[in-house]
């Protein structure tokens, strides 16, 4: 069993619904939408300059050598080193402005260049975080909330930030949401504890959105830290 990852080159922004496609289609010999770029193979040599692909080498992560074209590159490493080397996948797609999709979790990690405006960053209790999520990875990490799998953070840096946990992890009943949220400061640092999901998935999309109206009719209280 692997773990898997490729990487393209994209001109625009494209959701991970999309992303998701583009990798069926790739995986089956369908390079359609995916334009070649000399990024590609800029990526692939420095990620085998550092991981070789050779069988031989007992050292390489690889579950079977990377399959690359001028458009893409899939990589399918052992489960054992995906630790290690895929943070470092996504950091070298990242340096050469290329997208890489994670198909194990249906999420696309977009380059600096493709990202919004504000600067959103998802931290997951299972997974690696992702950089300006989109809606369906918001919604997602939200619903696949578990005890096993209890908390997120979604971050705009400069302590503006909103977090949910699920609970005894979280320090609230089974099947409650400790939902807290800081606007800048330490003393603009509040917190409620909700059952609804669906109230949880609202208020994670309306912070993404910069929606003002996100936090209306939650039971806030302030947290003194």
């Amino acid at each position: 069993m692997s773990f898997d990852l490729a990487v393209w080159h994209e001109p625009v922004r494209v959701s991970s619904a999309a992303a998701a496609e583009k990798y069926a289609r790739l995986c089956e010999g369908d390079h359609t939408g995916v334009a070649g770029a000399p990024e590609v193979g800029a990526f692939h040599r420095e990620l085998t300059a550092e991981f070789p692909e050779s069988d031989a080498d007992e050292a390489s992560p690889w579950a079977s050598g990377p399959h690359v074209g001028n458009s893409h590159v899939i990589m399918a490493m052992s489960w054992s080193r995906a630790g290690e080397v895929a943070p470092r996948v996504r950091e070298l797609a990242d340096r050469h402005g290329l997208v890489c999709f994670d198909p194990q979790a249906e999420v696309v990690r977009l380059p600096r260049a493709l990202r919004g405006p504000r600067p959103l960053d998802l931290e997951l209790c299972a997974g690696l975080p992702v950089a300006d999520p989109d809606r369906d990875v918001l919604e997602r990490a939200v619903r696949n909330l578990s005890d096993d799998n209890w908390y997120l953070v979604l971050d705009e840096g400069d302590g503006r930030f909103v977090q949910v946990g699920l609970g005894p992890a979280a320090g609230v009943g089974d099947d409650e949401f400790a939902v807290e949220h800081r606007d800048g400061a330490p003393d603009r640092h509040e917190r409620c504890v909700v059952r609804d999901r669906e109230a949880v998935v609202a208020a994670v999309l309306g912070f993404a959105a910069g929606d003002a109206s996100w936090k209306t009719g939650l039971p806030w209280e302030r947290l003194d830290l």
